[in-house]
């Protein structure tokens, strides 16, 4: 993991604003701005995690930790994780959009599971 990443993390997990985010990538921006960049960035996501998903489908990101969120991604970016479709779509993105990603999901309310 780089050292402008492991800084994202680190401000993920203590829950700083979405300024000191934007800051560790190098930006200026608030919460709102790096949230709002996120939901624009997500409608790929969503057509597989959605917020609804039940048990044994794709998991729904939605309300998920962002630092948890942000760790995946990098996983997937890495290797450490393998599922072929999340590799690729992690190599697509840059940390700035995992951060983005990673702030907008967890700022969006969870879903009940939609019904089997």
């Amino acid at each position: 993991m780089s050292r402008s990443a492991a800084a994202i993390v680190a401000a993920l997990v203590l829950g700083a604003p979405g300024a000191m985010l934007w800051s560790a990538l190098g930006f200026a921006a608030d919460a709102a701005t790096l949230i709002a960049y996120g939901r624009h960035l997500s409608s790929e996501c969503t057509a597989c995690h959605r917020p609804d998903a039940g048990a044994g489908a794709i998991p729904s990101l939605a309300g998920r930790p962002a630092a948890e969120i942000f760790a995946l991604l990098e996983d997937f970016r890495a290797g450490r994780k393998t599922n072929p479709v999340m590799v690729s779509v992690a190599r697509s993105l840059d940390e700035q959009q995992t951060a983005a990603l990673a702030a907008y999901f967890a700022a969006v309310p969870k879903s009940a599971p939609a019904p089997p």
